[in-house]
């Protein structure tokens, strides 16, 4: 099932509330990099990897495990719902077309100030 809702009229709390978490604004700046999407998995091991700062060779079976299953649950449906990417659950596909913002600049502030221009946050 593919979660894609229209992006919703937003304040600026409610973009605080989805962007204030880093591991969001960090699967935002993997994603926005690959042109067709990531699968949730490799999503994942880059995940940790960078929390980590290790490379994604060094991420255990039980690292990534743990934070796709989050992912799966909290993270990627909270950014789908907000239309910052496209979800679909059963096959775990992960993409974002057009986003306001790419890579590294997701993890930068002011995140807010682009979503404001992007998506009519007020």
């Amino acid at each position: 099932m593919t979660v894609r809702h229209p992006p919703p009229r937003a304040t600026t709390g409610d973009a605080w509330d989805i962007l204030g978490s880093y591991r969001r604004r960090l699967v935002l700046a993997v994603v926005s990099e690959r042109d067709g999407g990531i699968h949730r998995t490799a999503l994942a091991r880059h995940v940790v990897a960078s929390e980590a700062e290790r490379p994604v060779d060094a991420v255990t079976q039980a690292e990534w495990r743990a934070v796709e299953i989050r992912l799966h649950h909290v993270d990627l449906p909270r950014l789908a719902a907000a239309g910052l990417v496209h979800y679909d659950a059963e096959d775990g596909h992960v993409e974002s077309d057009d986003p306001p913002l790419e890579g590294g600049e997701w993890l930068e502030m002011p995140v807010v100030e682009a979503l404001r221009e992007w998506n009519g946050y007020e």
